[in-house]
C-alpha cells in the first residue's frame, strides 16, 4: 500500500481537518482518512502478514496507529521527496527476492471509493485471472457515470490474446473537454491500482536501472535481518536519472500491462485541490442526507 505520496498538500474551503499534511492521512469529515481506508482495503483481500506500506517519517503519528498489525520490516519508510517511489521499488523487490511468482497488488492510499466492495471484488477477478495474463501485470481503469477530476486517463484497445484491453497511452489530467471526448473514444480513469507478478516488477526495474537491484534488494534483506522498518535513505535518489524516475511510475505503456475496467465505484484519485473538494462536498451531503432520512431519532421526529 503506497501512503507516501506527498500531493496534493494544500485543501481549499476547509475540506479536511488539517491542511499541513498529505491529503491521504487527513479525515474526510467525521469519516476515515483516505489512508485508515485504504488500510481496510489491503487488509481484507490479503492476510496481515503479507500487508506492506510505505510512509513518511514526518507523519508517524498519523500511519503508525493503523499499521499496528504491520511487522515493522514490511513497512518502507522514505526520507526524502527522492526516494519515495524508490521506496516502492525496496518494497517491490523485497517480495521478488522471495520469490518471483509472488502476486503483488499496489494500491495508492492517495484515493478515495464510493463502493469499496465493488473494488474489492474486480480486485479479486484481476487476481484469478493474471495468470491468463501475458505481461503478468494488469491494472484496474475506472468507468464512471459522473465526470472525473483532474484524472490520469488510459486510452485503450482490444487484445490480441488474453483477458483485458491493451494500452496505446495515457493522457495525465487532460482539459474538462479532451476528458470528455476521450470517454466517448473509450478511454477510462488511471486507477494506479496494479496486480501482478513480482518477477514482472523486477525485470521492468532491472532493464531501466541496470545494477541498482541488487542494492535496493539489499535495503530489504537488512530490514528483515534485523527484524526492523526498511529505512530508505534520501541519498538513494540522489543523481538519479529522470529517464529512471519515470520508469518508477510503473505507467504504461512503458511498463507493459493489461487493463480490467471497473464500473461505477465511485472512484477518485484526490489528484487536486478541486478533485479533493468535490470529494468532501459530496461526503458533507451524503452525511446531511443519510441524518435527515436514515437516522432513526430523526424518523421518530417525523412520524
Amino acid at each position: 500500500m503506497v501512503g507516501d505520496d506527498r500531493c496534493p498538500e494544500w485543501v481549499p474551503y476547509g475540506a479536511f481537518d488539517l491542511k499541513a499534511v498529505p491529503v491521504q492521512y487527513c479525515r474526510l469529515r467525521a469519516l476515515a482518512s483516505p489512508f485508515q481506508r485504504a488500510v481496510h482495503l489491503a487488509a481484507s483481500i490479503a492476510s496481515a502478514s503479507r500487508v506492506m506500506v510505505t510512509a513518511l517519517p514526518e507523519h508517524r503519528a498519523r500511519w503508525e496507529p493503523h499499521t499496528w498489525f504491520v511487522r515493522p520490516s514490511m513497512r518502507f519508510i522514505n526520507e526524502g521527496n527522492a526516494a519515495s517511489r524508490i521506496a516502492l521499488a525496496v518494497a517491490i523487490l523485497s517480495v521478488a527476492d522471495r520469490s518471483p511468482s509472488n502476486v503483488l497488488t499496489i494500491i495508492p492510499a492517495r484515493s478515495y471509493v464510493v463502493h469499496e466492495f465493488i473494488l474489492r471484488d474486480a480486485l479479486k477477478q484481476m487476481v484469478a485471472r493474471l495468470p491468463e495474463v501475458p505481461e503478468g501485470v494488469a491494472s484496474l481503469g475506472m468507468i464512471d457515470m459522473d465526470d472525473s477530476v483532474d484524472e490520469d486517463y488510459l486510452v485503450l484497445q482490444r487484445s490480441s490474446g488474453g483477458p483485458g484491453l491493451n494500452v496505446t497511452g495515457i493522457a495525465r489530467r487532460p482539459t474538462a473537454w479532451v476528458a470528455r471526448h476521450l470517454r466517448r473514444q473509450g478511454a477510462v480513469v488511471a486507477s494506479g491500482i496494479l496486480v501482478g507478478y513480482a518477477g514482472a516488477f523486477a525485470a521492468h526495474l532491472s532493464k531501466h536501472w541496470p545494477g541498482a537491484t541488487a542494492k535496493l534488494t539489499r535495503l530489504s534483506q537488512g530490514a528483515r535481518e534485523e527484524k526492523q522498518e526498511c529505512i530508505v535513505p534520501s541519498t538513494v535518489g540522489v543523481g538519479v536519472p529522470s529517464a529512471v524516475r519515470h520508469c518508477l511510475r510503473w505507467d504504461p505503456p512503458l511498463f507493459k500491462q493489461r487493463v480490467f475496467t471497473v464500473s461505477q465505484c465511485g472512484w477518485s484519485g484526490l489528484k487536486s485541490p478541486n478533485a479533493v473538494a468535490r470529494i468532501a462536498d459530496f461526503v458533507s451531503k451524503e452525511e446531511t442526507y443519510r441524518r435527515q432520512h436514515l437516522d432513526p431519532e430523526n424518523q421518530f421526529e417525523h412520524a
